[in-house]
């Protein structure tokens, strides 16, 4: 019904400030608290659209590009601003029904002969569609959103937990810290060859004093490090290995007899002929 876009449209900042208050009063997040002043006027306008989306909607316009479009852009705001799925799905359902409230109150003022009750339950099904759909389209999207973040985070971390030192055009000194799972022992091993290639050494120093357990796959990757280093022409050479690891080394039955090995990093490079003043 035209009538009802028109009202519901002339009535979208008020149904709009209706729906951030009662989000407010509920403690939900719309937008981080140190972003919230900066993004409230984009806040107003973003649900004025929403508002005049479900509006067309309900004179049965067809509104599902613009519908997903806006469920897109707010999926993406919100992900990067780190509202939680379950707080914006709350806030959907807050407008849910203060759309449906607003619809009431015009159904209620209209002359009764113009308005059946049929007209108010299609009205309902609209709502509810409209709504279920933003939240399908939504969570998808958010969900798209945050894999990415997550996965930029992770080669991010990933890179900065194995990354090779030049100290000459020859040697470069990789230093492991903490605990290798399977996927980043896996990281390591690509970004290794990657950075030796790029840098273009011959002589690969992998410090493991940072390591606190060296099991057989620790060991197994280890050993294909050095393997791998070797197909490039690199010499690897681990040091770091402290009187733990080498019991668990032996008690594991894992052969190190050919890998080539210094008590630490220092007596390693003294080797090479870097010489470390102790202060």
């Amino acid at each position: 019904m035209k009538a009802l876009d028109q009202y519901l449209t002339e009535h979208k900042e008020d149904i709009t400030l209706q729906w951030l208050e009662t989000c407010t009063l509920k403690g939900t997040l719309l937008y981080s608290a140190k972003d919230q002043q900066k993004l409230e006027q984009k806040l107003k306008e973003q649900h004025e659209s929403l508002v005049a989306i479900v509006a067309k909607s309900i004179r049965k316009e067809d509104v599902k590009d613009e519908l997903k479009q806006w469920s897109l852009q707010c999926a993406r705001d919100r992900a990067v601003h780190e509202v939680t799925v379950t707080e914006s799905v709350g806030q959907f359902n807050a407008f849910r029904h203060i759309m449906w409230q607003w619809i009431q109150d015009f159904s209620e003022a209209a002359p009764s002969q113009e308005i059946g009750i049929q007209d108010v339950c299609e009205w309902s099904k609209i709502l509810n569609q409209t709504i279920d759909e933003i939240i399908e389209v939504f969570t998808e999207e958010y969900h798209q959103v945050t894999v990415i973040q997550l996965n930029a985070q992770k080669e991010m971390i990933n890179e900065l937990s194995a990354p090779i030192m030049p100290i000459s055009k020859e040697i470069g000194i990789l230093p492991l810290v903490g605990e290798i799972d399977t996927y980043r022992a896996r990281t390591i091993l690509e970004s290794v060859l990657a950075q030796c290639s790029a840098l273009k050494i011959s002589y690969l120093f992998l410090d493991i004093s940072g390591v606190p357990i060296v099991d057989t796959m620790v060991a197994y990757q280890i050993f294909k490090v050095i393997d791998s280093t070797k197909l490039l022409g690199i010499e690897t050479i681990i040091s770091g290995i402290r009187p733990e690891i080498a019991q668990t080394v032996v008690k594991l039955g894992l052969d190190f007899s050919k890998v080539k090995t210094e008590q630490s990093l220092a007596k390693a490079l003294a080797n090479k002929g870097f010489k470390i003043e102790e202060s």
